[in-house]
């Protein structure tokens, strides 16, 4: 576990200036920068990795863009502007899909003409604490609540490994290493929002900064019964419960899980609107895109976007965006239809598609009674319990 002492702000954490303490982004720790080497030569599959393009100068856009418009884009576009970066904000409850879809949307944009060339990276705050808490060993057991790191009264301690995972995509966007950067972690209330926003807008403000960043919220939701067991299910067989017995891990998760929804607040549409009064604080350079994904794309989703293009939008953002707008409207039909098929056959007691971790597994677990264990934990009145748990 690193040392709490170096990230000690010497404030009270009361503010969403505290919520990480990023006032010195340019001092990073020696833990920092050896946390920076050691990811470079570990390549994920989470990870594009596309070679070096040669850079063109930035195609302008109308001096103002609106989500009706419409615009003739060409097969394929320039490379990227050499200030142009797009980060992409998963919101959502553990569980609910969101690495899942982040490696959907990457595989679209790369199977698409026009985003083909983009270069997507995936930074996962999950796989950051793992890697600096565990060290290559098991996760360890919590022995009461003050060694809970996701319990709601820990949640300092949590937001350390955001923050490096923050830190670690604010640096190699710097270095130029992607197109696009996807910050996945729950990012589960405003405040968290708020102060990633205010990042964001500090560093387009910098002017030493050779990069401009436009934020866009991909919000995924899970909220069928079936697809959250089968969900809890496959995450007993992550990287934290792999050598763990399959009861004590749907129990450790079915609690990690309970304690996200006394915190959760999903982003909305007067937060939406909040946020770009705020960018407008500013300056009028700025814009927001907020997409979501319910029940892999069973549920309509349709009401929970929003779009907000800068004044001096290019085209490659505009195409960018309706590319990505395009992946949502399609993705029940591209990839929410196997997953959906897949979690009703295990509802019945099909195992159809184990996870990878999962056949590594299947020796040692063989002979579980997965589907009693599972519907004896995650049952009605663990779902009620959710429910009275949520702040909504």
């Amino acid at each position: 576990m690193i040392s709490e002492e170096l990230y000690d702000s010497g404030s009270t954490a009361t503010s969403t200036n505290s919520l990480f303490s990023l006032n010195r982004r340019a001092s990073y720790s020696s833990v920092i920068d050896h946390y920076f080497e050691e990811a470079e030569d570990e390549p994920t599959a989470l990870t594009l990795n596309y070679s070096s393009r040669n850079r063109r100068s930035s195609v302008a856009g109308p001096a103002a863009v609106t989500a009706g418009q419409a615009v003739q884009s060409p097969d394929l576009l320039p490379a990227p502007p050499a200030n142009d970066k797009l980060v992409v904000v998963l919101v959502g409850l553990p569980a609910s899909g969101k690495s899942t879809v982040s490696n959907h949307l990457i595989q679209y944009l790369g199977h698409n003409p026009a985003t083909q060339h983009m270069r997507c990276k995936i930074f996962n705050a999950g796989q950051v604490r793992r890697k600096l808490s565990c060290r290559g060993r098991p996760m360890m057991l919590a022995n009461n609540s003050s060694e809970d790191l996701f319990n709601p009264k820990n949640s300092q301690k949590k937001e350390q490994y955001a923050r490096l995972t923050l830190e670690q995509m604010f640096s190699d966007l710097d270095k130029d290493l992607c197109d696009i950067a996807i910050f996945d972690a729950t990012n589960s209330t405003e405040r968290r929002r708020a102060f990633l926003f205010q990042e964001m807008r500090l560093y387009n403000a910098d002017l030493s900064r050779e990069f401009h960043i436009t934020p866009l919220v991909f919000q995924v939701s899970c909220t069928e019964r079936n697809f959250v067991r089968f969900n809890i299910h496959n995450k007993t067989f992550n990287q934290d419960y792999f050598d763990k017995p399959y009861e004590f891990a749907v129990r450790d998760f079915a609690r990690r899980l309970a304690h996200y929804y006394s915190q959760f607040t999903p982003f909305s549409t007067p937060e939406f609107n909040s946020q770009m009064a705020e960018n407008k604080l500013i300056n009028d350079d700025n814009g927001l895109f907020w997409f979501s994904i319910v029940d892999a794309g069973k549920s309509d989703q349709s009401d929970f976007s929003a779009c907000h293009f800068p004044p001096r939008a290019s085209k490659l953002l505009f195409t960018l965006i309706k590319t990505i707008k395009s992946f949502v409207e399609t993705y029940g039909e591209v990839y929410g239809r196997p997953y959906i098929q897949h979690a009703g056959d295990f509802a019945k007691g099909i195992i159809t598609r184990p996870t990878e971790l999962a056949a590594r597994a299947s020796t040692a677990k063989a002979d579980v009674p997965y589907f009693s264990i599972l519907n004896q934990i995650v049952n009605d009145d663990y779902f009620a319990q959710l429910s009275e748990a949520s702040p909504l």
